[in-house]
Formats: structure tokens, C-alpha cells, sequence
């Protein structure tokens, strides 16, 4: 019935309908929002060390101030301070490898271990993967090429992979890989998760995944802050109206200059930040922090994740 409503109507994107899909989700911190080798490193371009002039609809709404950060990826830059925008309070002294793993615990929070895949990722062993530490699976729903027709793409191992993963007692999450560039597509993705995951239950939240494709042309070349903003505030509308916690992927160059997080302040952050220990400035509720892991039972190589839960409620 609520995939017929989200089918029904590209124009009402807001609201949200009760659901009881997602089985007792772990507690999330507002604040915070042996088998494993993880060889990743991250990216390091030069940025200038006076404030930046920017352009997107994040850098232009109107500001406080600006702050100075010491950005992992981008090195020292000022970006604007957010108003009503939640810090990162994580303490990153408290960060820790235990089994192969970074692992967190300070002040009542801790963090769930875990790994994305696709289809790529080849046959997995579930079993062995639980065995070997992982608490949960975020995977790949379908995506849309970066092409100019921008086709729209399913994962064919989604549904089985979901599926084996909770049967092992790994908690699941989807993500959908997007590359829309106005609001009418990311409802159109979000219809295709709909209808991949039919009466398929989640654990973990149900994320938009837009990416900046640096390596060729792509239809999103042109996609602005305000408009990327739009796109991601329709589909975690439509997320919350199939009865899913709402969440975004995305580096600090996107959150920094991208995306008004003002204006999605009731969406998850999932920060890709390839480093010891995280630096983005705001609240996120999910860090990758590592690509390229070899993982027991996994035939691909995969990225490592840290979910952070407060209470010390693993939920598990």
C-alpha cells in the first residue's frame, strides 16, 4: 500500500507513515551521529589555509561565522559554522583496534563493526563473516548509471544477501547509489528500493548514495548544492514514508560544500573519511573508515564501517 502511494504521487515528498518495518533498531547518539587487513589511505589534496570563497547552497545561507578545521582530507579550511547542526563529540583518543577492527566506547557509546557490499563483492559466507567480528552489512539495493540516459539498475544479490545475513544474526542496511540530479528521479529511485525490498525487512537505516564521479564525464556534472540538497531531502522523505530511518553517504568535500545539512537535519550522516580517526566537524551515525579489507568468508575485498550506538545497546 505504501509503495502504491510513493508510485502514485512524484509531488508529495514530505511526511512520514508509522511502520513497524525496522525490528528494534539500535539506539543512536544525536551527539555522535585477526581477520582483517585494511590497507586504505586517504587522499590528501592541497586547499588554501585562509577562508575559502564558496559557492553552493550550504557555503551561501546565511552563517554566524566562519570556523577553522583540520580536515583529514581536505587539510586546514574554513567552512561555515552550521546553526542547529550537531557537532561531532566523538573523543578520538578513544578509538581502539581490537581483532582487526577500529573499535569505540567513551561516556555510554560504543560502535557495532561492520562492512558494505554490492554484488561485486562475489559469494559471501555469512556465517564466517559473523564469525569473524562483523555486527552488520550495509547493501547495495541498485543504483543509476552516470550516463546521459541514466538508466536505473537493481543489485541481483540484494534480496539474497540481506537475507542470508540476517539468518547468520548480522543486522542489515540498504543503500541505493544515486546519480539523480532533480527530485522526480530520487523519488524514482527510491520507488526501485521499494520495490526490491517489497515485505523484505531492515535492521539499519535505508541511505542515499550520491556520489561525484571524478574520473569521466557524468550527467551530475552540473548538479549544484541546492539542488543535490533537494534530491537527497525527497528521497529520505520517501525513505521515512516506507517506514525506514533516513540516511546520506558522503565525504566531507560534499558534507562541507554540498549539502545544507540545515535542511536535513532529521537524516543520518554516513561519513566516508579514510583515516585513524575521524575530524568532520558535525554529527555522524556511521563512519567508514577503510576500503580495500580482506574479510573471512567475503571473496572481494570490502569497505570497514563503524556504527555508533548509545547505552551500550548492540541490540543484538
Amino acid at each position: 500500500m505504501v509503495l502504491a502511494a510513493l508510485t502514485a504521487s512524484t509531488a508529495a515528498l514530505s511526511g512520514c507513515i508509522k511502520s513497524n518495518k525496522i525490528d528494534n533498531p539500535p539506539k543512536i547518539p544525536r551527539s555522535a551521529q585477526s581477520s582483517v587487513t585494511a590497507p586504505a589511505t586517504p587522499d590528501s589534496p592541497a586547499t588554501p589555509d585562509e577562508p575559502v570563497e564558496q559557492t553552493t547552497a550550504a557555503a551561501t545561507a546565511p552563517t554566524t561565522e566562519k570556523v577553522r578545521v583540520n580536515d583529514s582530507e581536505l587539510g586546514k579550511i574554513w567552512v561555515d559554522e552550521l546553526p542547529g547542526v550537531e557537532k561531532n563529540t566523538l573523543q578520538n583518543d578513544r578509538f581502539y583496534e581490537e581483532g582487526g577492527f577500529k573499535r569505540y566506547s567513551a561516556d555510554g557509546v560504543t560502535a557495532l563493526v561492520g562492512i558494505d557490499v554490492s554484488e561485486s563483492s562475489g559469494d559471501i559466507d555469512w556465517d564466517r563473516v559473523k564469525a569473524a567480528g562483523v555486527d552488520f552489512a550495509m547493501v547495495r539495493l541498485g543504483g543509476r548509471g552516470y550516463g546521459e540516459a541514466g538508466r536505473l539498475y537493481t543489485d541481483n544479490r540484494a534480496v539474497e544477501y540481506i537475507q542470508k545475513a540476517q539468518a547468520a544474526g548480522i543486522k542489515v542496511g540498504g543503500y541505493f547509489f544515486s546519480q539523480a540530479v532533480s527530485e522526480e528521479e530520487a523519488h524514482e529511485e527510491m520507488v526501485e528500493c521499494g520495490k526490491l525490498l517489497g515485505g523484505t525487512r531492515l535492521d539499519l537505516p535505508l541511505v542515499f548514495d550520491w556520489e561525484m564521479i571524478t574520473d569521466d564525464n557524468a550527467r551530475t556534472d552540473g548538479v549544484d548544492g541546492e539542488q543535490l540538497t533537494a534530491c537527497a531531502r525527497a528521497f529520505c522523505d520517501d525513505v521515512k514514508k516506507l517506514g525506514y530511518q533516513p540516511m546520506i553517504y558522503a565525504r566531507s568535500r560534499d558534507l562541507y560544500y554540498k549539502y545544507d545539512l540545515t535542511q536535513l537535519s532529521d537524516c543520518l550522516i554516513w561519513l566516508r573519511e579514510y583515516n585513524e580517526v575521524p575530524t568532520f566537524r558535525y554529527g555522524f551515525a556511521m563512519w567508514q573508515y577503510a576500503e580495500g579489507a580482506t574479510l573471512d568468508g567475503v571473496e572481494a575485498n570490502v569497505d570497514l564501517n563503524l556504527y555508533f550506538v548509545s547505552g551500550g545497546d548492540n541490540n543484538q
